[in-house]
């Protein structure tokens, strides 16, 4: 086989899929040479040189010989996995620039919403149902403005940004701490579909890789290398949601939190995160003000939770007033009505919910938006 017939972003793709051949190793590999076919060439004197197994060796002679190479590039477009890596122009110019940059990311979707506006929402994988109504409130309100939402597609907030995302007709990625065609958590496989078809699922590693723990904080520092800030939405003090947020300010991008109850758990991490300066934050507005002049025109949000409530009848206001913003369970919402009240309940919340006034939440529960 002729080593030259293989493209460099070709041999970026082959050598990233041999086990043990990370981003560091082949970042020093390039870094060395200028160039994955040129190394290939000199394989015997680079592996020495960085003292590699000799697995990783045997590999990349395996690689070399007749056909091999080709045979692996034509099952990647008979499988339909796609690529884009640092050596192409349509490579998110903003991760160019990261600590620790990816030096390519596999995809399903819509390549182009990485260079959008963007912000990334995280936060508990056991949200309140006080945090899954603020980020529902918020997110829908970021969409309106035109804002991406990019998120990693696990349990709790992340699922709560992606879904009120596709429900409000926005635009929104998953970046995944495993293989692209990986589904984790398992539970979220209707939600990883629609996110392919209808935004973007990324990932910087190879096709097969399973969901290891060590990926995820990994993966953190993509969600906020993407976005032009980062909103923490309940996290307790050592969550991995912090990691994101410490990768945006070592990035150097804003990082929004949300306060919470001081008797909670999950209000730590937010209200450290606005004690060392991240911006405190109740409307969508705060983070609007600090992201304009990421658009070409001036966001607009839709009418606020007061100018809806003018349209309501004396029902609805009843029930307005019962629930809080913290969220209540429909069980406990009918214990505190009338009878006649009750008979209607299922209508009306619907009614509110279509309204923009309230949200519903998983679990039966309801909150004010």
């Amino acid at each position: 086989m002729q080593v030259n017939l293989v493209s460099e972003r070709d041999w970026l793709y082959l050598l990233a899929s041999i086990p043990g051949l990370g981003r560091v190793k082949l970042r020093m590999i390039y870094e060395r040479t200028g160039s994955f076919t040129a190394a290939v060439k000199k394989w015997d004197t680079i592996s020495c040189e960085l003292g590699l197994p000799a697995v990783i060796t045997k590999a990349i002679f395996d690689l070399q010989k007749e056909g091999a190479a080709y045979i692996i590039l034509h099952e990647r477009i008979a499988k339909g996995i796609q690529y884009v890596c640092f050596l192409d122009d349509d490579f998110p110019e903003q991760l160019r620039h990261i600590p620790d940059p990816p030096l390519l990311l596999f995809y399903r979707g819509d390549l182009q919403l990485l260079h959008k506006p963007a912000i990334g929402v995280v936060g508990s994988r056991k949200p309140t149902p006080y945090g899954r109504a603020s980020c529902a409130h918020l997110v829908k309100e970021l969409v309106q403005a035109g804002l991406v939402i990019i998120s990693g597609v696990a349990y709790g907030i992340d699922g709560e940004a992606h879904e009120t995302t596709i429900k409000n007709n926005g635009k929104t990625v998953g970046v995944l701490g495993c293989g692209i065609d990986q589904v984790y958590p398992l539970r979220h496989r209707a939600l990883y579909e629609k996110i392919a078809a209808l935004g973007l699922l990324i990932s910087e590693y190879p096709p097969g890789t399973p969901p290891v723990p060590g990926l995820f904080p990994e993966r953190n520092r993509i969600i906020s290398g993407l976005s032009h800030g980062t909103l923490v939405i309940e996290a307790a003090e050592k969550s991995g949601s912090l990691i994101t947020a410490d990768c945006a300010l070592e990035q150097g991008k804003d990082v929004f939190a949300i306060p919470g109850p001081i008797f909670s758990s999950l209000s730590a991490g937010p209200h450290n995160l606005i004690k060392q300066g991240a911006k405190l934050v109740t409307r969508s507005a705060d983070i609007l003000e600090e992201l304009g002049h990421f658009f070409h025109t001036k966001p607009e949000l839709g009418s606020s939770q007061t100018a809806n409530e003018n349209f309501l009848n004396k029902e609805e206001l009843t029930i307005i007033e019962v629930v809080t913003h913290e969220g209540i369970h429909v069980d406990d919402l009918v214990c505190q009505l009338e009878p006649d009240l009750r008979k209607s309940l299922h209508q009306i919340l619907f009614r509110l919910e279509a309204k923009g006034v309230l949200v519903s939440l998983a679990g039966g529960y309801f909150a004010k938006r």
